[in-house]
């Protein structure tokens, strides 16, 4: 890891003060992303892509814990003391406290390679969370388009299909 890098805390690294609210905190992130996200440098040498990677994955741990109350607390207590970044088992607890005690555990995600293609499907989830199935099925769509011959994109896709049917 990039040895400035780990010098950094979540604060300075997105961007924003300690007081930011968590609108100003995720604003700063979407600026962040747009400057950092891996699939930016697709097209660079090897070295370049793993450096915004890891920077990437810094700042989306950094927006986790800072955007969740109980573990950006849990952090300014550890930052007071000088530790820049949250221990996982720390942030682990915070998010277990956080969820509710029945929640079924939940698999570690689709089986979907391209960043964007998630992206697309997350907010197909989110779209058919609030009902609106043509948004869904469309945002699906896209995903299919960025990954093609993902049965699992295809088989969600279809479900919505079925659903807009009826």
């Amino acid at each position: 890891m990039n040895d400035k890098l780990a010098r950094l805390d979540y604060y300075t690294l997105l961007g924003v003060d300690a007081g930011a609210s968590t609108a100003d905190i995720k604003r700063a992130f979407r600026g962040f992303a747009r400057r950092y996200h891996p699939d930016r440098f697709a097209a660079a040498a090897e070295e370049k892509r793993e450096r915004a990677t890891a920077i990437y994955r810094r700042g989306s741990e950094a927006y986790q814990v800072l955007t969740d109350p109980r573990a950006r607390a849990l952090y300014d207590e550890g930052l007071r003391r000088g530790i820049l970044r949250l221990d996982p088992a720390a942030g682990d607890a915070a998010t277990r406290r956080r969820a509710a005690p029945a929640a079924p555990a939940r698999p570690q995600g689709p089986p979907i390679r391209s960043t964007q293609a998630r992206l697309y499907f997350e907010k197909g989830v989110q779209a058919a969370h609030q009902g609106d199935w043509r948004r869904c099925w469309q945002l699906l769509q896209t995903a299919l388009e960025l990954e093609p011959g993902n049965d699992f994109l295809q088989s969600r896709l279809d479900q919505v299909r079925a659903r807009l049917r009826t």
